[in-house]
C-alpha cells in the first residue's frame, strides 16, 4: 500500500495573543505554500478561528491594531487562494482567545481557559457553542470557493484535547469526522499545558474512537495522531531553526519555556530547568523548525514502521525562518511517500468501509 504524509499547518498567532498577522502568519504561510506547490506537497491547514473573530471584530469596531490593511480579509484571502490550489483548511482551537481583550496596545488572553478538554464555562453547551461556532465559520469562508465544502476535522489548540469524551460527543454530533490532537507518547504537565498520552503507541497512523480519542471503539470518528519519537531536548532546542525562531518572539519563548518548566503552581529550580534540555521528551515532527539532520532521523524512523500508511507532521507558520530543511524535507519524501490532505485522506477511509 502507497504510504502518505498528512502536511499539517497550525495557521495562528502566538499562544500569549502577541505577534503579527502578515509577519507572522501570512507572509510565512505564502513561502511555505510555494515550497509545497513547488513539489505537488498539499498541505492541511488548521485554522484558528476563535483568534479570527476577536480580531475580527476588533476591526469592525474601528480598532486598526496597528495595521494598514484588513488582517482578517487578509487571511480570508490567502485561505481561500490555498484551497483552490488543492490545499485543504481544517478547524484548530485555542480556547483562551474567547475572552481576549486588547488592553494598552496589546491582546491579553485568558490563561484560565488553554485547554479546550478544559474548556466548560457554564457547562457542556459551551463547548458544543464553541466548536459549532469555529466550524461555521471555516465553512461560510470556504463554501464561497467550493459549495460542497464542509469543515470535518478538529485539533485543539496545544493539543490539549484531555478529557476527551465530551468533544468526541461533541465532533460527533456536528457532524465531523475526525481529530488530529494526539501527540503520542507526549506527557505535559506545565502551568497551561496538560495532557497524558504516553500509552498511545507510536506506529499506528489512525483509529477509530470509542467514547474518548484515546480509546479504540465504534463511535465514527477517526484519531489521526501527529508523527512523534522520543528525543533528548537539546536536539530541538539547539539548532539555527530554533534560535531564529525565538528570535522572532523572544517573550513568547520565554513564557513558553516558563510554562512547561514549571508544574503547575511550583516552580523548579534553575538546575531542573538546565536538567530540562538533557531529558527525553516525545517530539512532534516539526517540518518549520527541525534541522535537516532531525528530519533525517524522523524519515529514518517512520521507515522503520512497515505497516503504517499515513504519517502526520506539523508545522507553524510563526516558526518558520528559512525554506531549507522543508525543501529537504520534500525532496527526501517525495521519493517514497504521496503527500494527501486530510479531505482526502478521510474520503479514502469512507470509500473502504
Amino acid at each position: 500500500m502507497k504510504k502518505n504524509i498528512l502536511l499539517t499547518l497550525d495557521y495562528e498567532l502566538y499562544g500569549n495573543g502577541s505577534g503579527d498577522v502578515f509577519k507572522h502568519i501570512i507572509e510565512p504561510t505564502q513561502r511555505i505554500l510555494h515550497i509545497c506547490n513547488t513539489y505537488n506537497a498539499k498541505i492541511t491547514i488548521f485554522f484558528e478561528v476563535i483568534e479570527y473573530l476577536r480580531l475580527k471584530e476588533e476591526w469592525e469596531r474601528g480598532n486598526m491594531m496597528g495595521y494598514g490593511m484588513n488582517p482578517t480579509k487578509a487571511m480570508e484571502n490567502q485561505l481561500q487562494e490555498a484551497y483552490k490550489k488543492g490545499h485543504d483548511v481544517q478547524l484548530h482551537l485555542h480556547p483562551q482567545w474567547v475572552d481576549a481583550k486588547w488592553i494598552h496596545g496589546e491582546w491579553v488572553v485568558n490563561n484560565e481557559d488553554w485547554r479546550l478538554g478544559g474548556y466548560r464555562k457554564n457547562n457542556s453547551i459551551e463547548l458544543y457553542n464553541l466548536i459549532k461556532k469555529g466550524k461555521e465559520t471555516i465553512e461560510e469562508i470556504i463554501k464561497s470557493v467550493d459549495s460542497n465544502y464542509v469543515c470535518s476535522t478538529l485539533r485543539a489548540g496545544g493539543y490539549n484535547i484531555q478529557p476527551s469524551d465530551e468533544i468526541v460527543k461533541t465532533v460527533k454530533g456536528l457532524g465531523m469526522k475526525a481529530d488530529c490532537s494526539i501527540v503520542p507518547g507526549a506527557i505535559e504537565k506545565g502551568s497551561l499545558s496538560q495532557y497524558d498520552f504516553s500509552t498511545i503507541p507510536l506506529d499506528k497512523g489512525f483509529w477509530e474512537c470509542g467514547n474518548q480519542l484515546e480509546h479504540e471503539g465504534k463511535l465514527g470518528i477517526i484519531e489521526i495522531p501527529i508523527v512523534t519519537f522520543p528525543i533528548i531536548r537539546w536536539k530541538k532546542y539547539f539548532s539555527r531553526e530554533r534560535f531564529f525562531a525565538i528570535m522572532n518572539n523572544r517573550k513568547s519563548a520565554i513564557n513558553t519555556f516558563n510554562a512547561k518548566t514549571q508544574e503547575q503552581d511550583n516552580k523548579r529550580s534553575l538546575f531542573s530547568k538546565i536538567a530540562y534540555f538533557f531529558q527525553k521528551e516525545y517530539m512532534t515532527w516539526d517540518f518549520c523548525l527541525f534541522s535537516k539532520s532531525l528530519h533525517k532521523e524522523y524519515i529514518s524512523k517512520i521507515s522503520k514502521q512497515p505497516q503504517r500508511f499515513i504519517f502526520s507532521i506539523v508545522g507553524h507558520p510563526k516558526s518558520f525562518v528559512n525554506g531549507k530543511g522543508l525543501t529537504y524535507l520534500l525532496k527526501q519524501l517525495s521519493k517514497d511517500y504521496s503527500f494527501i490532505t486530510i479531505t482526502e485522506f478521510l474520503n479514502t477511509q469512507k470509500n473502504e468501509r
